[in-house]
């Protein structure tokens, strides 16, 4: 059970209201964290999608060093 003074908040993403100890909104399928001090849950860190941008960009600086400037 959850510790919130709430025991409702709404998604962050499409604002349907959820129980408080919901992770998964219903209605768009979206995680949701805890209830901040207006009732609105927070959105998670997505550590995946960060973690895929930076070596995406890494993948590209290595790519762009190897083109244009690897000299054999």
């Amino acid at each position: 059970m959850s510790n919130s003074k709430f025991k409702t908040k709404k998604c962050p993403y499409c604002s349907v209201v959820l129980g408080a100890d919901d992770t998964i909104c219903f209605s768009c399928r979206a995680k949701v964290g805890k209830a901040n001090e207006h009732g609105i849950a927070e959105k998670p860190f997505d550590w995946m999608a960060y973690t895929l941008c930076i070596l995406s960009i890494c993948a590209f600086a290595y790519f762009m060093w190897w083109v244009f400037l690897h000299h054999k």
